[in-house]
């Protein structure tokens, strides 16, 4: 018996050309519309076809699940640090919603993309979206199984537009499918999947294993086997849209706000993972260690400089200025606030101990003198006996909330404000001051988290939130790991600490219009005002107002 001769990728994805047709029986209306110049013809350099794809990724489903098995019988759960498996309530929270966000993209860019060989490579990537989507719900549901303590892995999605944190990432994946397309192709495929998941989906998988997690690795690391793919597209719908030179001016823009929205949260939420939720401190790296290789020399030096010799011309600030916030601290700061905020989340937390604070003191010289001494009174205030939060100390000078990035404002030299329709944004840094102000009508809503509990009782706003465990009393989140001495309403309002919001209190010691923006919301004033995109011309007011290099 002969064997069957394998067809040339080549030849069978040349077909895919002749699979689309133009519709001259209507006058076809696009339902994403996009203000760039789109090119008829463009390629897809991996030539990706469905009849070798499919088997590939059934193979790796396999063996995912055969995994994910293999662990129980293992008694994996029982190995793994506590610590460690609480942070992944948020982490498979964000990740999941942005493998949702990415299937909603392809949609977006199969009907504004004329390509067949383009959307061919996109319905393979949705394809891609919706199987990791799947595994990784899997594997919430394989925590929620057999981790020491299932609070919080029940209701996931459902708590993440209530927490803090994890609001913040449903913000920055709104960036994959809100918009026009375009911009959000930049967002999803050139930034977020060719830099940062390098850093979530490789850099952090390693930092669990060392934590004794090997389930999360054999998943994460399969969903970022398909990452190339995605990386290809990104690069293909950015070469197509450079052919044409109107288009210049509108990727220059966009690929620098790309960028800023997925640092301004990616780096603060996966450095805060890996980090101070890790029990293991055998990691040579620090983050900004990991930063360095997978991202400015990986990324930025590999990919984004070499564009200049492509006709763009991208001012390297904006790079940089990412990295200065680092080193600044920024995700040390915001940590604690994290922290501090405890019963406001929907995991447990771990303070940290001397072998922590050496490692931090070993690779940020000084840490221990600027940050120890709220680590040290975090160890002492987890008992519920003593009636105390450390928030109660920090609530009134805590800093504002970004409108932009939603996230905490806490480099005090960035921090910068305007006064819109009578009311005051705050804003973490200059460039998202220049994202709202240039996509006009785009960062609508209740958007400063504080703002709709200013002035009710912690407990009050934790029950609202529904951060309470089965027994209508007992916080979902710890302070602590332990069995005993867990938290309740009662305590809570023992303590008796009234919620303020930061970015009303700043606008008021500042003399400034009123910073609250939910009674706007709620009145109707700050409401959606639809899609930001269309076709338009080269030249808009708001789209051209530059990079604003300083101050």
């Amino acid at each position: 018996m002969s064997a069957t001769k394998r067809r040339s990728i080549t030849k069978t994805h040349e077909r895919i050309a002749q699979l689309g047709w133009d519709a001259t029986y209507h006058d076809p209306v696009a339902r994403y519309p996009t203000r760039y110049h789109i090119p008829a013809k463009s390629k897809d350099p991996m030539k990706q076809i469905m009849r070798e794809y499919l088997p590939m990724e059934l193979e790796k489903d396999d063996r995912v699940y055969g995994g994910h098995d293999a662990a129980v019988r293992a008694a994996m759960p029982e190995k793994v640090s506590e610590r460690w498996l609480e942070v992944l309530k948020p982490f498979l929270c964000v990740t999941n919603y942005a493998e949702i966000g990415a299937g909603r993209c392809m949609s977006m860019l199969i009907d504004a993309i004329p390509s067949n060989e383009l959307r061919n490579g996109y319905h393979v990537q949705y394809v891609d979206e919706v199987r990791h989507t799947g595994m990784q719900m899997a594997l919430a549901r394989w925590y929620t199984k057999h981790a020491p303590d299932p609070g919080g892995w029940n209701g996931l999605m459902s708590a993440m537009p209530r927490d803090i944190f994890t609001l913040g990432g449903m913000n920055f994946v709104n960036h994959f499918m809100v918009g026009d397309p375009i911009q959000c192709a930049f967002a999803l495929q050139v930034v977020a999947e060719t830099a940062f998941t390098n850093v979530a989906f490789v850099a952090l998988p390693d930092v669990a294993a060392r934590n004794g997690d090997f389930t999360l690795p054999t998943t994460y690391l399969s969903v970022q086997s398909d990452e190339a793919r995605h990386i290809s597209n990104g690069y293909a719908t950015l070469l197509t849209v450079l052919q044409d030179d109107r288009n210049v001016p509108f990727i220059e823009r966009d690929l620098q706000q790309a960028w800023w929205i997925n640092h301004a949260f990616l780096d603060v939420f996966s450095a805060i993972v890996m980090e101070y939720f890790s029990r293991d401190r055998s990691d040579p790296e620090s983050f900004l260690d990991k930063w360095d290789r997978w991202i400015r020399d990986d990324w930025y030096r590999s990919y984004i400089c070499k564009l200049g010799g492509m006709g763009l011309t991208l001012d390297p600030t904006i790079f940089e200025r990412a990295r200065e916030r680092i080193v600044k601290g920024m995700h040390h700061k915001i940590a604690m606030l994290a922290f501090a905020t405890w019963p406001m989340h929907f995991w447990r937390f771990d303070g940290l101990d001397e072998k922590d604070f050496e490692w931090f003191e070993r690779k940020y010289p000084g840490w221990y003198d600027e940050y120890g001494f709220f680590w040290e009174a975090f160890r002492e205030l987890s008992d519920p006996k003593d009636r105390s939060l450390l928030l109660s100390g920090l609530m009134s000078d805590a800093p504002p909330f970004c409108w932009t990035c939603t996230m905490p404002s806490v480099i005090d030299e960035d921090i910068c404000h305007r006064v819109v329709d009578d009311r005051t944004r705050f804003y973490c840094s200059r460039e998202c001051r220049w994202m709202d102000e240039s996509n006009p009508g785009r960062y609508t809503g209740d958007r400063n988290y504080f703002d709709r509990y200013h002035g009710m009782d912690i407990a009050d706003v934790v029950q609202e939130l529904g951060f309470v465990r089965p027994d209508g009393r007992t916080l979902t989140a710890q302070p602590h790991l332990r069995q005993d001495d867990k938290w309740t309403l009662d305590d809570l309002r023992a303590v008796g600490l009234t919620i303020e919001s930061p970015n009303i209190n700043t606008a008021k010691s500042m003399g400034l219009p009123s910073g609250d923006w939910s009674a706007a919301f709620k009145a109707g004033v700050n409401v959606a005002t639809g899609r930001n995109g269309g076709p338009g011309p080269v030249k808009n007011a708001s789209i051209d107002l530059p990079y604003p290099t300083a101050g």
